[in-house]
């Protein structure tokens, strides 16, 4: 799988595509094969074709960053083509066993907002940016942003 990620890394996608492929029809209970394929169809533009490697790779066990990963990208990949519903379930999940995952957070925010809800997505947005944002200005700011970020629409 090292080598797979390797040529994803250098750019070589379509041959990453085709390894992955080829070795998940030999190892069909791999997680990790299951997640490289989906990573590799996704470089390519292929949200479709990767959403269920995705799935298969959480169903089989991925563990760890991977796991993370695995979530963020399947969500995100939902929300690409439109499956909005499907894609909030995907992200609520991995943000109950990752909760401190920023990413998770907004990649949901991004889904509350294609689903209209966006005083939620804000609030999301607000919280993440208040809590993992190291720029002096947010940290000057953090309790008030903070405060506002659940409370847009109260004045006083």
């Amino acid at each position: 799988m090292r080598q797979i990620q390797a040529w994803l890394d250098e750019g070589e996608i379509e041959k990453a595509r085709m390894e992955a492929l080829h070795r998940l029809n030999r190892e069909d209970d791999s997680a990790g094969l299951h997640y490289w394929c989906a990573v590799s169809h996704d470089a390519q533009g292929m949200e479709r074709e990767a959403i269920p490697f995705y799935e298969k790779a959480v169903c089989k066990g991925i563990k760890g960053e991977l796991r993370a990963q695995a979530y963020i990208q399947w969500g995100s990949s939902l929300r690409c083509i439109g499956k909005y519903h499907e894609a909030r379930e995907v992200l609520e999940k991995g943000q109950r066993e990752f909760p401190d995952n920023p990413a998770l957070q907004v990649f949901h925010a991004m889904t509350l907002y294609n689903l209209k809800e966006s005083p939620q997505a804000v609030e999301q947005l607000l919280k993440v940016l208040g809590s993992y944002s190291n720029h002096p200005w947010i940290k000057k700011y953090k309790d008030a942003i903070s405060f506002y970020a659940g409370q847009l629409d109260q004045t006083w």
